[in-house]
């Protein structure tokens, strides 16, 4: 009889142990596909960044409509689902990259999501990432550092392709810039310091993640190139900034037009 008491209790204690286990797995997988497919655009309790804050969404939005969401946000989108569309435009249309998560992977997710928030309730409060916390000393050297760098004047220390090649700035530049990838002339105003320094380090997008793998960028080159994207920003939004350059090039064009018809037309009708 007391054999058959310390058979059960033995394997009460086994069971016990192997669901905590289970429990720990699936939050590890959880942690390791949040950090390598989420945490360049999104925090949990730690603020907006690229896109938003995750803390909660499992109280916004059911199971079914997140699974939905984090495969294909943009199959959403083109279906007219309203919430998906209304994140779409609150986070200045940047599209979330469709991916190959199983349902039990992006479940694991969601479970990390609110054990850390259970982590962040004990722990009562929780740091918000900030431009402040995160400040880029902003000057003219620094930006034309970054400008250099991102035409490719100089080289990234481990070898990465220069911005040019997929992307462009409006700064007047002739060099113009690549049509792969998005212009950046707002990326600072929209993403702020901490958001280009979250896709910079671990891209959510395929082709920048395979274009940096290797040839990741030092910090200084990271606050270079924000400090690049914060000046053509300003320049951007430079009131009569682009009128005074096409009135400058309309100017020239009529003198130098003035200048032929006055050499040569002129001269030929001279008897």
């Amino acid at each position: 009889m007391q054999t058959d008491r310390t058979k059960y209790f033995l394997f009460a204690i086994c069971l016990f142990f192997f669901s905590v286990s289970s429990v720990v797995r699936a939050q590890n997988s959880g942690e390791e596909i949040f950090e390598s497919n989420c945490s360049a655009c999104h925090t949990i309790g730690g603020g907006r960044m690229v896109g938003p804050d995750l803390s909660g969404v499992y109280q916004i939005r059911n199971n079914e409509w997140l699974i939905s969401f984090i495969r294909s946000s943009q199959q959403m989108i083109k279906a007219g689902d309203s919430a998906a569309v209304a994140i779409y435009e609150e986070y200045n249309r940047i599209p979330m990259p469709d991916n190959r998560l199983s349902d039990a992977q992006i479940l694991s997710v969601i479970d990390y999501i609110i054990v850390s928030d259970e982590d962040v309730t004990a722990a009562d409060s929780a740091p918000v990432i900030s431009d402040d916390s995160l400040a880029v000393i902003y000057s003219i050297e620094y930006a034309s550092a970054g400008r250099e760098l991102f035409y490719g004047h100089s080289a990234f220390e481990n070898g990465a392709a220069p911005c040019l090649s997929c992307h462009s700035v409006r700064d007047q530049s002739f060099l113009g810039g690549g049509k792969l990838a998005r212009d950046l002339t707002g990326s600072y105003d929209n993403l702020g310091a901490s958001g280009i320094t979250a896709i910079v380090r671990n891209s959510p997008f395929p082709v920048m993640k395979a274009a940096l793998t290797g040839h990741d960028l030092s910090e200084d080159e990271i606050q270079v190139l924000i400090s690049f994207l914060k000046a053509s920003g300003e320049q951007e939004n430079r009131p009569g900034k682009p009128a005074l350059v096409f009135f400058s090039l309309g100017l020239v064009c009529a003198l130098i037009l003035l200048v032929h018809l006055y050499l040569f037309y002129d001269r030929r009708r001279i008897p």
